[in-house]
Formats: structure tokens, sequence, C-alpha cells
């Protein structure tokens, strides 16, 4: 497992049909999700998909500039603020799962996003894998991550997965790592920009 140790993803790194997964957490985590949004959404123009573990839609909506956003530019999946009982903003850019939310169903909503945009997405972006491990067992993880990944591949959509525990910090994360493309250990003092 090679982890490089950089100040933010490279953006070579961002090209379709990749597999990255990033080890971030504090302030580095906050700055690296909301600029990887930004260039793939806004600067790049591409629509894409984010499964939202840990952020509810107006936490969401702030932290990324939901309303800055291209049209149908980014699909969100929220899979938390049912059960915070927040209060559901309205439109077309949001898919609410009750919580707890079974893995099954996340996938169900991603072909159903697929679909839907007749193959114009073109990446996805999973905000915490950390949440994800506190509540299922690391055979349901890893199964639905090796489904995950290859219909992505298939689709030729780029992946970028957060996890905000340190690289050693789980069996699921250590076995991405080894079939995927990038590992990134994102940091202040990292070696590249």
């Amino acid at each position: 497992m090679l982890i490089e140790e950089v100040m933010s993803i490279p953006k070579p790194a961002l090209r379709p049909g990749a597999q990255v997964l990033a080890y971030a957490s504090g302030e580095a985590y906050i700055k690296e999700f909301a600029e990887i949004i930004e260039h793939l959404a806004k600067r790049q123009g591409r629509r894409g998909i984010l499964i939202s573990t840990q952020w509810s839609a107006n936490a969401l909506t702030r932290r990324i500039s939901l309303s800055k956003m291209p049209r149908m530019g980014l699909k969100v999946i929220d899979t938390i603020s049912l059960s915070l009982g927040s209060r559901i903003s309205s439109g077309d850019d949001f898919v609410f799962l009750s919580t707890p939310v079974s893995l099954e169903s996340i996938l169900i909503e991603i072909e159903r996003i697929l679909r839907s945009q007749n193959n114009e997405c073109s990446f996805l972006v999973l905000d915490s894998f950390t949440s994800l491990k506190r509540y299922y067992t690391q055979g349901q993880l890893s199964e639905f991550f090796h489904f995950l990944l290859n219909r992505m591949l298939e689709e030729q959509l780029l992946v970028v997965m957060f996890d905000q525990e340190a690289p050693e910090g789980s069996r699921v994360s250590m076995e991405l790592s080894s079939t995927i493309d990038h590992t990134f250990l994102i940091s202040p003092g990292g070696g590249k920009k």
C-alpha cells in the first residue's frame, strides 16, 4: 500500500475512471473536500454524485455553496438529514434516505441517478468513509465497495473517497488502498500541492 503525502489531491489524479482514497482530518479534510467539489462541479462543469454521510443538507449547502453550482451539476445522496430532524431543503439536488440507511439503498439511488442523467455523470465523491465504518461490518463494507468501485469503473466515473482516520485505521481501508489507483495522505506540510 503506497500512500503519498500531499497538501492536496493532485489534479492529474482526478481523471475519468480513476479511484482515489484520501486520508484527511480536521481543517485539511474540510478544505480538501470543498476544493474537490469546487474543482469538479464548478470549474470543470462536470456532473456528479455526492454520498453525504457526515453533513446534513443544510450544513452541506453552506459548506460547498450548492446554490452556486451549475444546475443539476451535483446530485446528493443524503444519509443523515432525516436522522437529525433537519428541515429538508427543496429541489432536485437531494435524495434523502431514511436512517439508518442500508448500503443497498445507496447503491439503488446511485443506479437511479446514473440512469436519469443519461450517462452524463462523471464523478462520485464519498464525504466520509469513517462514518460508514461505525455502522457496518468489515464484510458488509468490503462487499459494498467491491460492487461500487467495479460499477463506477464500468461507467468510467472518477471516485474520490475521504477517510478521516489514520491509514492504519481499518482493514477495509487497507484493503481498498491495495486495489485502487491512488491513496493520498492530505496534510498541511505534505509534499506536492
